[in-house]
C-alpha cells in the first residue's frame, strides 16, 4: 500500500535537518517548506490521503441517504393509504432486517473481503426498495418482505470504512473522529436531501433516489484501491459461531454502547415534546439541528487534539462529562436554554463516539473487525429503540422531566462502568505504543 499523506509528511520531517545546510533560496527549496503546512490540519491530511480519499467520498455518497430512506418509508406508506400503525410496521421490518442481519453480513466482509459483499448488497438494497415502492398497497406481506430484505442488504459501508481507518499506517484517531463528525452531518443532511427530492417528486421517488445513491456509493467504494487491497484474515479451520462476540472486552463495550443508546432514544421522544410544549412543533427541527452542529464542532475539536491519558481513560471521563451535560438538559426551562444544553451535549457526544470507535478497533478479534463495528451499530440502534419506548412511557406518566432524569442516571451508570472496565480496554502490550500515539501527533 502506498504511503499515506501523514507518513509522507513524517518522511519529509526526517529528511529536513540534513537537507537544510545545502538549501539555497532557489525554487526547489520551497517544496520541503510546503509539506508541513499541508498537514497542519489533520482532517485536511486525512481527506487528502491518496489511499483513503476515494473510499471516504463513496462512503459519504452511500450513507447520506440512509436517514432519507427511513423517513421516506413512513411518509410513502401513509401517503398511499396505510395507517400509522402499518407504516410503523414497515419501518420496523426495515430496521429489524438491518439490526439482526447486518452483523452477519459484516462477518462475510471479514471472511471474503469488502468488494464482493459491497457489490451484492449495493445491487440488492436498491432493488428491494424499488420493489417496495412498486408493490400493491394491499400486498402488505410483499411490502414487509421487501422492507426486511432492504434492511438486511444495507451495504456495510460504515463498518468497511472504519476498518480501513483502523488499518496500520492510517491516521486512526483522525479518521474515526471524522466518522463521528459525518454521523452528525448525516442526521442533518439526510432530512435536507429529502426536502430537496420532494421539491420535484414524492416520497416514493425519494425512496428510489435514496436506494440508487446508496447502491452507487457501495459499488464505488468496492472498486477503490483501499477496499480491494484490504487483506482478510486467513481461514484456519471452522469459523467461530460467536464471531466478534467471543471478545470479552468488546462485549463489555457493547453493553456500554447499548446503555448509552437508551439515553439517545429517550431524548428522541422527550426533546421534541419539550420543544413543542415551550414553543411550537416548527422549532423541533431547528433545535435538533443545533444539537447536530454541536456534535460536528466537538468531533472536529477532538480529531485535532491528542491526549496523554490512555484512550480508555479519556473515554470514561468523556462519558462522565456527558452525564454532567445531560443534567443541563434536565434543568432547561425554555427552548433557548434547551438549545444551549444540547450544544454542550453535542460537543461531548462526538468525541465520546470517536473514542468508542478506537476501543472497538482495539478490542475486536483479528479477522472480525468489520463485524465488531457493525455490532456496535446494532446495539446502539437497539438501545435507542428501547429507550424511545421507555421514554415515552415515563413521559406520558410524569412529564418530560422524568426521561431527562432517567438519562442523567443512565449516563452516570455508563461512566461508572467505563471506569471499572478500563483494565479490559487497555491496549495490548505488543502494540500499545502504536495504539496510543496517532500518526498526526507531531503536526
Amino acid at each position: 500500500m502506498p504511503p499515506t499523506a501523514s507518513e509522507a509528511a513524517q518522511d519529509a520531517d526526517a529528511l529536513e535537518p540534513s537537507a537544510a545546510p545545502a538549501a539555497e533560496p532557489t525554487e526547489p527549496a520551497a517544496e520541503p517548506a510546503a509539506e508541513p503546512a499541508a498537514v497542519k490540519n489533520p482532517f485536511a491530511a486525512a481527506i487528502r490521503d491518496k489511499v483513503m480519499r476515494a473510499p471516504l467520498f463513496w462512503s459519504v455518497l452511500g450513507r447520506l441517504p440512509l436517514y432519507l430512506i427511513s423517513v421516506s418509508m413512513v411518509v410513502f406508506s401513509t401517503g398511499r393509504g396505510l395507517s400509522y400503525f402499518q407504516a410503523g410496521l414497515m419501518l420496523s421490518a426495515y430496521s429489524i432486517g438491518a439490526a439482526l442481519l447486518a452483523p452477519f453480513v459484516a462477518r462475510f466482509v471479514d471472511r471474503y473481503g469488502q468488494p464482493p459483499v459491497l457489490l451484492i448488497t449495493g445491487l440488492v438494497n436498491p432493488l428491494a426498495l424499488i420493489g417496495f415502492v412498486l408493490a400493491d398497497p394491499k400486498a402488505l406481506t410483499l411490502q414487509l418482505a421487501c422492507a426486511v430484505v432492504a434492511g438486511a442488504a444495507i451495504p456495510p459501508i460504515s463498518g468497511c470504512i472504519r476498518s480501513l481507518w483502523s488499518a496500520p499506517g492510517n491516521t486512526e484517531r483522525v479518521g474515526l473522529s471524522l466518522e463521528a463528525v459525518l454521523g452528525e452531518a448525516f442526521t442533518i443532511g439526510g432530512p435536507l436531501l429529502l426536502s430537496l427530492v420532494l421539491i420535484w417528486g414524492d416520497a416514493g421517488s425519494a425512496l428510489v433516489v435514496g436506494g440508487v445513491l446508496t447502491g452507487i456509493g457501495a459499488l464505488g467504494f468496492a472498486l477503490t484501491r483501499a477496499s480491494r487491497g484490504r487483506k482478510v484474515a486467513p481461514v484456519t479451520g471452522k469459523r467461530d459461531p460467536l464471531g466478534a462476540l467471543r471478545s470479552r472486552p468488546l462485549v463489555r463495550l457493547l453493553v456500554l454502547l447499548f446503555t448509552a443508546g437508551l439515553a439517545t432514544g429517550a431524548y428522541n421522544v422527550a426533546v421534541p415534546t419539550f420543544v413543542e410544549t415551550h414553543g411550537s412543533a416548527n422549532q423541533i427541527g431547528l433545535v435538533f439541528g443545533v444539537w447536530g452542529v454541536g456534535g460536528i464542532l466537538g468531533g472536529l475539536w477532538y480529531g485535532s487534539r491528542t491526549f496523554r491519558q490512555p484512550t480508555e481513560t479519556v473515554f470514561a471521563w468523556a462519558l462522565l462529562a456527558l452525564g454532567v451535560a445531560s443534567a443541563l438538559v434536565l434543568v432547561a426551562w425554555d427552548n433557548w436554554s434547551m438549545s444551549v444544553a444540547l450544544v454542550a451535549l453535542g460537543l461531548l457526544e462526538a468525541p465520546a463516539t470517536a473514542l468508542s470507535y478506537e476501543l472497538i478497533s482495539r478490542t475486536a478479534r483479528e479477522g472480525y473487525v468489520t463485524e465488531a463495528y457493525t455490532w456496535a451499530i446494532t446495539v446502539t440502534v437497539g438501545g435507542s429503540a428501547i429507550g424511545s419506548q421507555l421514554g415515552g412511557l415515563v413521559l406520558g406518566a410524569y412529564g418530560t422531566w422524568a426521561p431527562f432524569l432517567g438519562v442523567v442516571l443512565a449516563m452516570l451508570v455508563v461512566a461508572a462502568l467505563a471506569f471499572g472496565s478500563r483494565p479490559l480496554f487497555v491496549a495490548p502490550a505488543a502494540d500499545g505504543d502504536a495504539a496510543d500515539t496517532p500518526v498526526i501527533e507531531g503536526s
